[in-house]
């Protein structure tokens, strides 16, 4: 599971051109809408993979 969530990582990573780092603290301070929307993408993708690790697969 950890090596397919890595590989995902670095294709969201070129695909989002930038890290969530990047677009997270200087992309939203320079106002960028491009870093806006990725922002929002990978905080959506955290809450959906928390609720369906919590929830649907029965972690603790």
């Amino acid at each position: 599971m950890l090596i397919i969530a890595g590989v995902l990582v670095g294709f969201g990573t070129r695909l989002g051109s930038g890290c969530t780092s990047g677009h997270g603290i200087c992309g939203i301070s320079r106002l960028s809408k491009r870093s806006i929307i990725a922002t929002m993408s990978f905080m959506f993708a955290g809450f959906i993979t928390v609720y369906v690790v919590r929830h649907m697969l029965g972690a603790i």
